[in-house]
């Protein structure tokens, strides 16, 4: 398991990011609830480690788009599947 989704906020923004192909700055930061600050860190670890890409918005100047990369979705699901084995796992 990928210890950098561990994070809530994290956690929270790459489950907004999994079915979109990509969301912008100010819907994830309604989603996670966290300070635009902490989003910037939260998207910049992420960025550099290659789960996330970060891109200008096509419709406002100033706003950012955020996108899994496509290694980025594979590593989220991979982790959503050994979380979900684990939960399987604690059930029985």
């Amino acid at each position: 398991m990928n210890p950098l989704f561990h994070e809530p906020a994290r956690l929270a923004l790459l489950s907004a990011l999994a079915p979109a192909e990509y969301t912008d700055f100010a819907s994830l930061l309604r989603i996670t609830g966290v300070s635009k600050s902490a989003l910037s860190k939260h998207l910049s670890a992420l960025a550099e480690a290659g789960v996330v890409e970060v891109g200008k918005s096509d419709t406002d100047r100033r706003g950012r788009r955020i996108a899994l990369t496509a290694d980025g979705r594979v590593a989220f699901e991979s982790y959503l599947d050994a979380l979900a084995a684990i939960v399987e796992r604690a059930r029985r």
